[in-house]
């Protein structure tokens, strides 16, 4: 079977490679490693952009000096020498190139992981017909992943065909790509809702238990600190790792780089080995990437995973600072440099502080309209991501959402996007809109018909680029809404693009200064006068948890002025909404927590009331993600939460005006952890 590898000399090429970044913001290699690929990819008949998407998935493009990975694999292409994986050794005698420069050689170790590739797809069967089409390949990458089970070769196949339907710039265009399950069409990825009596204790993970091996049943000391590691190695590579039991380690959460998706692996009652001296008092998490490579560092990471550290303090009474919160490498014994140099605990501290978002992964959604049918009742929606990419619609009848959600577009919304929702064309009926962010910094639109989505269609081309916070409202009040992006750094510039009905129209500075890092950005006509202002929750302590508005004038934002001084403290999620039917924007402030209290301030068209009024005394506890929307068509926002978690319901607590009512289940399975609902 090897024979065939033996035509080709390895072409050494010496240059040093240029790493990724957040996952639609991916760095083009150089040209250099290209022509490494093309080579490696017509000797082996593996489809190129399929083998750059498995070394992307891997390490970034990242050779790493050929120093290895925590599972010991090594090179762009993580070939493996381990008790469970030995895709390094399988590759020397496949192409018959030493293994030493398999390790250090980055064309050899490409070459090498297309052999192992093209190797298991010949034992799979797939014959020389099948091989052009890349969701052929499906089963190859799953089996490439050397994964202890199917659900977690799930989870590695997944993710890669997530790359290549986002692409790499410089290196893949993004398409369309329907993979071809197999064998892994009845296996729910690692942690999904086939699993649901196995449910994390953090409400937003994931739960894919490690090998008992690797940890040990309870513990000998209180919970006193948090640990944060760095995995050398990628997300499904290390959930696979830990459960191995010859790996002899394991951490209480993973989380993913892209998206901030987390995984919980170890009970935090037990003691994970993670950090040698602090097991016994420190919970680890463990973040996806290397310590050399800042480009893993995502937004999307740090604020999930300071959301994951924030609970995790609140929980046990840690200090919210870096007494309680320590890199693995300030651990006393140990030998580790992760965090490293890249980690920016400046801002990790400020996150854990200040409050880090709603949703999933740390986004931001204060407030987006979701009447898709035009009735006047605003209707529920969930984005799946991951590698289906289906969006699901369940309409309000007033009473109940539909019980049965409805597919409304299949193929909507990659991982790592921003999907808000909107009234783009003006007809009266929500759509649905997604901001790719990274380097690409498109936007998309999918129109409805009231029963559906049409396919996505670019209406923007440069708009909300890296990790910039997108939202949507009728800035110009033409009855039409826009797209607003904060920038959210030291700039803290806000710009509008106005939609014409079609498309949006080019970017513009409508605001030089407004919400800074750590404030949680909104949009919202709080004075009533049709055009959408935007607002910031500066979410500090109790003693600076101001509320701040810029009214619009309809070609910008006029000067910030402070209409709240004590609302949305500290790691509350504050929303926007007409909750009293008055046509103004009023705000409110889920607590999320063991009170599970709702607050809210009305709007004067000056000020939001000074007196906050609780409204709801039990409405969306921890890792619960909160809403409001105008459910029954009264013209008064309602509250909706989405328990996620093991029970995936819908609770609704209408509006009476003046306060809310008792939640009611108006759903029974719909928006599932790790999906994106509003």
């Amino acid at each position: 079977m090897a024979n065939w590898w033996r035509r080709g000399a390895v072409v050494l090429l010496a240059g040093v490679l240029v790493a990724g970044s957040a996952a639609t913001a991916h760095a083009a290699p150089v040209d250099g490693l290209n022509a490494a690929f093309a080579k490696a990819a017509a000797e082996s008949g593996v489809p190129r952009d399929l083998l750059v998407a498995v070394g992307y998935g891997e390490t970034r493009l990242d050779a790493h000096g050929g120093k290895p990975s925590q599972a010991n694999g090594f090179g762009v292409m993580h070939l493996a020498s381990n008790p469970t994986n030995h895709s390094l050794e399988r590759a020397a005698t496949l192409t018959g190139v030493p293994a030493a420069a398999l390790r250090s050689d980055t064309p050899a170790n490409i070459r090498g992981g297309a052999a192992v590739l093209r190797d298991l797809a010949d034992a799979a069967g797939l014959k020389a017909g099948d091989r052009g089409r890349i969701g052929a390949w499906y089963p190859v990458v799953a089996r490439y992943s050397a994964s202890v089970d199917d659900a977690t070769a799930r989870l590695y196949a997944d993710n890669v065909y997530d790359i290549l339907r986002q692409g790499i710039p410089g290196a893949v265009v993004g398409r369309s790509v329907a993979p071809e399950l197999g064998r892994y069409a009845s296996t729910a990825p690692t942690g999904g809702s086939s699993l649901a009596a196995a449910v994390p204790e953090y409400g937003p993970a994931r739960w894919v238990a490690a090998n008992g091996a690797n940890y040990g049943a309870g513990r000998s000391s209180r919970i006193t600190t948090v640990v944060i590691h760095v995995t050398q190695g990628s997300y499904a590579g290390t959930v696979n790792w830990f459960q191995n039991p010859s790996a002899g380690v394991s951490a209480h959460y993973v989380v993913k780089s892209s998206n901030g998706e987390i995984t919980q692996m170890v009970r935090e009652g037990d003691t994970a080995y993670h950090a040698r001296s602090a097991n016994a008092y420190g919970v680890g998490i463990e973040h996806e990437g290397y310590v050399d490579n800042p480009a893993w560092f995502t937004d999307a990471m740090y604020r999930s995973s300071a959301a994951l550290t924030r609970y995790l303090c609140d929980k046990y009474g840690i200090p919210k600072n870096r007494t309680g919160i320590k890199g693995h490498n300030e651990i006393p014994g140990n030998d580790h440099t992760d965090p490293g140099p890249n980690w920016n605990w400046n801002y990790y501290i400020s996150l854990v502080n200040a409050g880090g978002g709603g949703g999933t992964g740390g986004r931001y959604y204060a407030g987006s309209p979701t009447d898709f049918t035009g009735d006047g009742k605003d209707d529920i929606v969930t984005f799946n991501q991951g590698s289906l990419n289906d969006v699901y619609v369940s309409t309000s009848t007033g009473t109940a959402f539909a019980g049965t959600s409805v597919k409304w577009n299949d193929f909507f919304g990659l991982t790592g996007e921003t999907p808000l929702t909107g009234d783009f064309n003006g007809d009266g009926k929500d759509d649905i809109v997604v901001f790719t962010g990274g380097t690409l910094g498109d936007v998309y639109v999918g129109l409805s018909n009231g029963t559906s989505f049409a396919g996505g269609a670019k209406w923007h081309d440069w708009f909300a680029p890296g990790a910039e916070v997108p939202a949507v409202g009728d800035v110009n009040g033409d009855g039409r809404d826009d797209i607003i992006t904060f920038t959210h750094d030291a700039a803290a510039d806000v710009y509008v693009a106005l939609s014409t009905g079609t498309s949006f129209g080019p970017g513009v500075k409508w605001h030089e200064y407004f919400s800074i890092p750590g404030e949680y950005p909104a949009v919202g006509d709080v004075d009533g006068d049709g055009k959408a202002d935007i607002i910031t929750f500066t979410q500090g302590p109790t003693t600076a948890a101001d509320v701040i508005v810029a009214l619009s004038t309809g070609a910008g934002f006029g000067a910030p002025l402070k209409w709240h001084d004590l609302f949305a403290v500290g790691s509350e999620q504050p929303r926007v909404g007409d909750v009293n039917g008055d046509g103004k924007a009023d705000i409110v402030t889920f607590t999320c927590n063991a009170d599970a209290d709702v607050y809210a301030a009305v709007s004067t068209g000056t000020a939001f009331v000074g007196t906050t009024v609780k409204w709801n005394d039990f409405f969306c506890t921890a890792g619960e993600f909160p809403y409001l929307g105008d459910v029954n068509g009264d013209g008064k926002d309602d509250i909706i939460v989405f328990t996620k978690a093991a029970t995936n319901d819908v609770y609704v607590g209408l509006s009476t005006g003046t306060g809310f009512l008792g939640g009611a289940k108006w759903h029974d399975f719909f928006g599932l952890t790790g999906e994106t609902t509003l």
